[in-house]
């Protein structure tokens, strides 16, 4: 018999609980095939599973404004916390005794890392939460036990959310192993394909995406000892790779919206809504893998012009804004597409969409979107302007106590943009404004001098 965490009652549990189901699961679409059979048949079974369903229902009753909240609602925070860590303490023990994670623990940790979205605004949990729990939990089962049945279905929803997070904190993800590269290939080989939708090729490109930028990364990593004959031929080979994804972005594109039209799938399908989205966000993200490095300035890179960046982020903020309003889907896969956008935007009418929407993000539960905006507000608007000979050995000292890596030149204007962990920079002259391969007049390597902080 299950016990109840201390400070739960068993009233407030079964409220919780009731409103996890019917209510937290029922308003977030996670862009794959949740599989609630397993998780109701199992969250009585699982102590785990239980507490979380309790912490996640007790912290989404706790948002909402307490005149409409019934008595056993009341407390419902301090309910939230106790149950998400005895849910943390019972798969602890669940996963000891039984030594090779079952499918019920893997949709634990994937709860609790929702938690953690939902209650600290810095990020830093869910991604450490993620990286070392679900994911190495996915690679200790390995592929074939995600084959089929409830394995099957937990990867394919938490497939997008491994995907975003190695793309907005540019880390790498096991997700570029051969093996598991395979494995949606095999999934839906044998399946009858009645619920396979085109997004699943798109996030094969993401995924190869973030396998390039891993590996650019790398090499020019000022630690790599790669001689430089043998970093241009690499450098070479990775540009290719990327021209190679671009046409396979263009083919997608066409692709789909022929199925669309075969099939007579209806724009507003919240599947066929997240993967428009996402084409537009990593059509951006691809070009951004190659505009921001001097390296690959007399190589030829599949980047894309300034204008048909404009309209990708015209069509994230539009279909986003959209989707906000009339779609059920879990407002948490917004993330990557509105960073993406927002290291991009061009107008502060840009910036206070981008802001608004992140806004509603952040009332709708998951307060991590409080950490994007300030990033947005702080590092997109950065601006610095000084002479040639000017003293900003002050000014540089603090940007590099923070982390942040300026680079600068006499006579013109620096903005610094934060996308995942890196700062990406633009030098915006009196003349023209400097985008990559789009501008002849930007900056070339050597007219660029990193300021001394000493």
């Amino acid at each position: 018999m299950l016990r109840l965490c201390r400070k739960v009652s068993e009233g407030s549990s079964a409220l919780f609980v009731n409103h996890f189901f019917s209510g937290f699961l029922a308003r977030n679409d996670f862009g794959g095939p949740l599989d609630v059979g397993t998780i109701l048949s199992e969250f009585q079974r699982s102590p785990s599973m239980y507490h979380a369903s309790i912490a996640l229902g007790a912290l989404d009753l706790s948002r909402r404004p307490v005149p409409t909240l019934p008595p056993e609602g009341k407390h419902a925070a301090v309910g939230a916390f106790t149950a998400y860590h005895t849910s943390i303490a019972k798969l602890k023990a669940e996963i000891v005794n039984n030594n090779t994670p079952r499918d019920v623990n893997l949709w634990t940790t994937f709860f609790l890392g929702l938690f953690e979205l939902m209650y600290d605004v810095t990020g830093e949990g869910w991604v450490k939460h993620f990286l070392y729990g679900t994911s190495k939990m996915l690679q200790l089962r390995g592929p074939e036990a995600h084959l089929a049945g409830s394995g099957r279905s937990f990867f394919l929803t938490v497939r997008v959310f491994e995907i975003c997070r190695a793309l907005i904190y540019s880390e790498p993800t096991f997700l570029c192993q051969p093996e598991w590269v395979s494995l949606t290939t095999k999934i839906w080989n044998e399946d009858d394909k009645n619920h396979w939708h085109p997004k699943e090729l798109l996030f094969d490109l993401m995924i190869a995406c973030s396998s390039i930028s891993d590996r650019v990364r790398d090499l020019l990593n000022p630690s790599s000892n790669c001689p430089n004959i043998s970093l241009h031929r690499a450098l070479l080979e990775l540009a290719a790779e990327g021209f190679v994804v671009r046409s396979a972005l263009a083919d997608w594109y066409a692709n789909f919206q022929k199925w669309s039209a075969d099939t007579g799938m209806p724009e507003h399908n919240s599947n066929s809504v997240l993967a428009t989205i996402y084409f537009h966000g990593i059509s951006i993200y691809l070009s951004g893998i190659f505009d921001y490095h001097v390296q690959f300035n007399k190589i030829p890179t599949p980047t894309i012009s300034h204008h048909i960046v404009q309209n990708h982020v015209d069509e994230i903020l539009r279909m986003t804004e959209i989707s906000l309003k009339t779609a059920n889907l879990a407002a948490v896969l917004f993330f990557f597409p509105l960073r993406v956008a927002g290291a991009r935007v061009t107008t502060a009418r840009e910036t206070e969409s981008i802001c608004a929407m992140l806004g509603e993000i952040s009332m709708r539960g998951f307060v991590v979107a409080d950490a994007f905006t300030a990033d947005l507000n702080s590092g997109m608007d950065v601006e610095v302007r000084f002479q040639t000979g000017g003293r900003l050995d002050q000014f540089v000292e603090g940007l590099v106590e923070s982390g942040v890596e300026m680079r600068a030149m006499g006579g013109v204007i620096v903005r610094f943009w934060a996308v995942g962990c890196e700062m990406i920079w633009f030098q915006i002259t009196p003349a023209s404004v400097g985008f990559g391969t789009d501008n002849d007049d930007m900056a070339r390597e050597e007219d660029i001098e990193m300021p001394d902080a000493d």
